[in-house]
């Protein structure tokens, strides 16, 4: 019994010390720290998968090593996603404006041959979150 006492207390200081370190102080926030890394995850899969489009190609494809870098593929560049929020909306030459869901779904639509993904699309929302999971984590 003085055992398990021993190991809960332990386990307890680590699970306070890792709170600590990384700013979450209570259980309500450490469950909704755990619930957004879980949607981080699972856009990281799908950005991985070959789900969304028609000709066996992923976000992956293009954007390698989960978008983190730039690259020439062929003539392309291909832009690292690192920071791409911060890019739009942006505005076209002739005058479309562009969010970054438009950007995505264009990638869809045209590069992967998929259909594109409505606005309340939580496919959309984990692929949002991925992006900006990179740049959180990651510097260009």
């Amino acid at each position: 019994m003085q055992r398990l006492k021993w190991i809960t207390l332990l386990a307890l200081s680590g699970l306070i010390a890792v709170g600590i370190a990384t700013g979450i102080t209570t259980p309500t926030q450490y469950h909704a720290q755990m619930q957004l890394r879980q949607a981080e995850h699972r856009g990281d899969v799908l950005f991985h998968s070959q789900a969304l489009g028609m000709n066996g190609l992923s976000c992956d494809t293009c954007h390698v090593d989960g978008g983190r870098f730039s690259h020439r593929l062929g003539l392309q560049r291909i832009p690292s996603l690192v920071q791409a929020e911060r890019a739009f909306p942006l505005v076209t030459a002739n005058g479309e404006i562009v969010t970054l869901e438009d950007q995505i779904n264009l990638c869809l639509m045209h590069h992967m041959e998929g259909q594109g993904l409505s606005p309340e699309s939580p496919k959309l929302a984990l692929l949002d979150l991925y992006l900006r999971h990179l740049s959180r984590f990651h510097e260009r």
